[in-house]
């Protein structure tokens, strides 16, 4: 099983290629006995919300990652996803406003993010063999 760092930092990149907004992930280890890692993000509305829980489960699926629950609905405007050692948290902004979770655990150290999309496949370089005419 992948660590709790590292599956946040590819659930963030997953999250990200599905137009996630505001990803932030908390390093809660000091201050949390649950888990380590809190991956939060913001969805549009409560369509992308769902899309945003498949479309991370379906990773976690897919690379064998288990989860431990989830909780919430995309009309309750927070949705919960337990991986142990990493809490995914997927918000309607008026909601991730409303719970600050960022705020609540301040003490917590945000760990950066270098995101990226992992369906994007990377730009084809000209070189005089393959540039067109």
């Amino acid at each position: 099983m992948k660590s709790g760092k590292l599956l946040a930092r590819k659930l963030a990149d997953v999250a990200f290629g599905g137009i996630a907004f505001d990803i932030e992930l908390l390093d809660v280890r000091k201050n949390c006995e649950f888990t380590n890692y809190f991956l939060i993000m913001s969805g549009k509305n409560r369509i992308h919300l769902d899309a945003l829980r498949d479309r991370i489960m379906e990773f976690a699926s897919k690379n064998g990652v288990p989860h431990y629950g989830h909780e919430g609905k995309p009309d309750s405007g927070w949705i919960i996803i337990d991986f142990g050692d990493l809490i995914v948290h997927i918000f309607l902004p008026e909601m991730r406003g409303f719970y600050n979770l960022a705020g609540i655990w301040g003490d917590a150290k945000t760990v950066e993010l270098e995101l990226k999309d992992p369906a994007a496949k990377p730009a084809q370089r000209k070189t005089p063999g393959n540039a067109k005419k």
